[in-house]
């Protein structure tokens, strides 16, 4: 996937018997060596596949990390976890890290079963909401597989996340794993903020398959939103929802934009600009594009 990839391998790569040992309260746990999550047979991929040796013998730790909730998980991990065993030949211990809580009412399944025709198949699956999880804590303890995600954990605030930068650059983990702290923070601080803080590197990010599912679910939400009012407006709503996701706007700041979008009735015009959307580098850049189309 290349060097600017900063998915869970580059994060989860970094001290993986220490993250082990934090995730599954157990200290005798020992990371022996990485394998591969590729499962081809059946077109299958978890994030991390791990041998590891704890209290209770060796075995391989199959995790998932997951921005949010969902509903096929159980069945996923059901998958990875029984793949992992007939290739390894071990017990397999499967962990889901979810990243983000759940809208209201939904549940996170800790396990899989399904009864049928009298058979039964059952599979429990180790749940980590990393929003419950202790942003202190986690710092302190320099867990540096989690540090990423500390912007998301419990009681983050401008100081913590200063202290997990400090911590992954004293460990020297590279600048892909610190731009998936930025990615992370610019969830709960202002992107000026975040830049003053942490290597702010928009190529590095881009690239993260994190920031690709954000704009994409923006994007799906600008458009739900918006075709209750119409094709048109649809787009219009579209745009403008997917410009505050990326980059967090201010109502002034988008005034203009609103504006200009307003005065367009060409529905394939108003597609070239939720590309542009996409696509553009600064809320500037995208208004400059807006009133050469508009003007075209």
């Amino acid at each position: 996937m290349g060097r600017a990839d900063i998915g869970s391998k580059y994060v989860l790569a970094g001290e993986p018997t220490e993250w082990a040992r934090w995730l599954l309260g157990d200290e005798t746990i020992r990371v022996e060596e990485r394998l591969s999550g590729e499962f081809q047979f059946l077109m299958r991929h978890s994030d991390e596949v791990l041998r590891a040796r704890g209290q209770e013998g060796p075995f391989v730790l199959v995790v998932e990390v997951q921005l949010r909730a969902d509903k096929r998980m159980p069945r996923r991990m059901q998958a990875y976890a029984a793949l992992a065993e007939d290739r390894y030949d071990l017990p397999a211990y499967p962990l889901v890290l979810y990243l983000l809580p759940p809208g209201e009412g939904v549940q996170l399944p800790e396990r899989y079963h399904q009864e049928f025709m009298g058979l039964t198949a059952h599979r429990d699956f180790q749940v980590v909401r990393v929003w419950e999880l202790e942003a202190e804590r986690v710092v302190a303890a320099g867990v540096v597989g989690l540090v990423p995600f500390v912007p998301l954990m419990r009681g983050a605030d401008e100081g913590v996340i200063r202290r997990g930068v400090e911590v992954l650059r004293e460990r020297g983990v590279g600048e892909e794993v610190e731009a998936a702290l930025a990615l992370f923070a610019s969830f709960v601080m202002e992107p000026e903020q975040v830049r003053q803080i942490v290597r702010w590197d928009m190529a590095v990010l881009k690239e993260s398959p994190w920031y690709k599912q954000i704009l994409e679910e923006g994007l799906q939400q600008g458009l739900q939103q918006g075709l209750q009012q119409g094709i048109l407006e649809g787009q219009r709503e579209a745009i403008l929802h997917l410009l505050r996701v990326r980059f967090d706007p201010t109502g002034p700041a988008l005034e203009p934009i609103a504006e200009g979008l307003a005065e367009i009735e060409d529905a394939t015009l108003l597609q070239d600009l939720l590309v542009e959307a996409m696509r553009t580098e600064s809320l500037e850049a995208f208004q400059e594009r807006l009133s050469l189309l508009s003007e075209g």
